[in-house]
């Protein structure tokens, strides 16, 4: 699957200078290996488009940071479990190359088919988060994570990237005639939130997308690039802000959620796939009656509505 591949390519590409981090990779370049490796018979077709909802998909779940000018790396390892007393099946996420030695270092037994999950030989926490915190791997508990979720907001001068210091509206030669959009909150999914905006039209503290895929923030006539984390709470806020909060598909009988169309935080997206299981349809979720609380909360937090 592209999914694996993807992760295999940005966990063995290595710094030359500090091995124990993950190489920066651009998009062209990781779409350039996987090509390269395809066989004759298989489709290259929309292949640039498909690694992209899948970069997408990997930065949404925490397992790859994005970096400015579509540059990719796998996240830091880490290992997540259910709470402090369930430690019979922990999940890895992030830099593939920890994971064998997240295995050895907690006598877990790999199993082919699911190598991401760990069964540590000890049952205590406290030991079990030592002997990773040895060798780089932190462990993180989901039970109690809530509490330090970041909420919606606009972001921070400090937290800006770099200014553009080309106007984005004055490059006519976007890929595939694909047009800058402007974050307009209002009672459309998300996906329809996107507008297409002209360079009149934009005012402060807009977000904007553009066609190859950085986030922008237009404040004091200076257009700055904003982290794809920090994009989306400022969208949350500025829901909140406008009395528009996002409406999520939630099927309660079931514990049933539906995220297509929406981009989430990192850290909610990672937190609500640990705790749920895949359900039939692309980016649904599934989830215990245990857990339906935690799901309210965690959207509570967001300001949006599960309907």
């Amino acid at each position: 699957m592209l999914t694996e591949k993807i992760t295999l390519i940005l966990s063995n590409h290595r710094n030359p200078k500090n091995p124990e981090f993950p190489q920066v990779l651009t998009k062209h370049e990781i779409v350039s290996i996987i090509s390269s490796s395809l066989s004759p018979n298989e489709s290259q077709k929309n292949l640039t488009d498909k690694i992209q909802n899948i970069l997408n998909e990997l930065q949404a779940e925490g397992e790859v940071l994005a970096g400015k000018r579509n540059y990719y790396c796998m996240a830091p390892p880490m290992v997540l479990a259910q709470n402090k007393e369930d430690l019979t099946s922990l999940l890895f996420r992030g830099d593939r190359a920890y994971l064998t030695l997240a295995h050895q270092v907690l006598e877990s037994q790999q199993n082919p088919p699911n190598p991401l999950v760990l069964r540590p030989k000890s049952n205590q926490f406290h030991r079990i988060k030592n002997r990773l915190h040895q060798v780089g791997i932190r462990l993180l508990t989901i039970s109690d994570s809530i509490e330090n979720f970041p909420i919606p907001r606009k972001p921070l001068k400090s937290e800006l990237r770099s200014t553009w210091t080309e106007d984005p509206f004055s490059i006519k030669n976007w890929q595939n005639g694909s047009y800058i959009q402007r974050y307009v909150p209002c009672n459309e999914a998300q996906k329809e939130r996107w507008r297409n905006p002209s360079r009149e039209s934009i005012k402060n503290e807009d977000i904007l997308h553009l066609p190859t895929g950085e986030y922008l923030w237009f404040e004091d006539q200076n257009f700055y690039e904003l982290e794809p984390d920090l994009a989306i709470l400022a969208m949350f806020y500025q829901d909140k802000q406008m009395g528009c909060p996002l409406k999520i598909i939630w099927d309660e009988p079931p514990g049933k959620l539906n995220l297509q169309g929406v981009y989430l935080p990192s850290t909610y997206a990672r937190w609500l796939w640990h705790i749920s299981e895949p359900g039939e349809e692309y980016r649904t979720r599934n989830f215990q009656s245990k857990n339906w609380p935690l799901v309210k909360e965690a959207f509570k937090r967001l300001g949006a509505k599960l309907v």
